[in-house]
């Protein structure tokens, strides 16, 4: 994962030394999260603080849009009810859960967004953004908790579908604090729409609600 990883950052920082129309956005993202089902007996039970760390490339095709893309880190999750019994994998063993038993997902997704960033001219100091876009994800960590049962952090990737897929929209506002350089602030809303769980009987969702803090340079 992590040479992956390496590469990734390798190939943006390539594409930026040969464009003079690319900007960098190094970003640390403190969100929200939550888990949706499309079936009455099983209810989102609240959201999950986490964060989402990682590096976006605004590549400019005129002078206020620009395609972007990127790569991040996202610690995520949510909260899930069920009202009947459960079958849980745990490290590749299926364990049944009580009749109103609560998961907690904690999952860890490499992103890779796509889409598309509008931007004004500045004005003073400030530029203001919108973006918008198709955000992927490929699963490198899913672990979970049940209360009253002795489940702590244990390894559920058996759970949890390898990629998932969903569309953001955000924006904010940049503060330029001289040359090329800006400090970022937005706010984005992301919503997954396949299926991230392996259970063929409902269909789970992931969302999430983020503050973007970031350094354009």
């Amino acid at each position: 994962m992590k040479k992956y990883l390496f590469i990734s950052i390798l190939a943006l920082i390539s594409v930026k030394a040969f464009s003079q129309d690319t900007r960098f956005t190094v970003f640390v993202d403190p969100q929200f999260s939550w888990m949706s089902s499309d079936i009455k007996n099983v209810e989102s039970d609240g959201s999950k603080f986490g964060v989402n760390i990682g590096l976006n490339m605004d590549n400019f095709f005129a002078q206020n849009y620009a395609f972007t893309t990127g790569i991040s880190i996202d610690n995520t999750g949510g909260n899930l009810t069920f009202e009947n019994e459960k079958k849980l994998k745990i490290s590749g063993t299926d364990t049944t859960l009580n009749p109103g038993s609560t998961v907690h997902y904690k999952l860890q997704y490499i992103n890779i967004p796509l889409g598309l960033k509008l931007k004004t001219n500045e004005i003073g100091y400030l530029t203001f953004f919108a973006n918008l876009g198709i955000n992927g994800g490929i699963n490198i960590k899913a672990t979970g908790e049940v209360d009253n049962f002795e489940l702590d952090s244990e390894n559920i990737s058996d759970e949890i579908k390898l990629f998932n897929l969903g569309y953001y929209i955000g924006a904010g506002v940049e503060y330029s604090i001289g040359g090329n350089s800006a400090i970022i602030l937005g706010l984005t809303y992301t919503n997954g729409f396949i299926d991230i769980t392996t259970d063929s009987d409902n269909k789970i969702t992931l969302n999430n609600f983020a503050i973007r803090i970031g350094i354009l340079f």
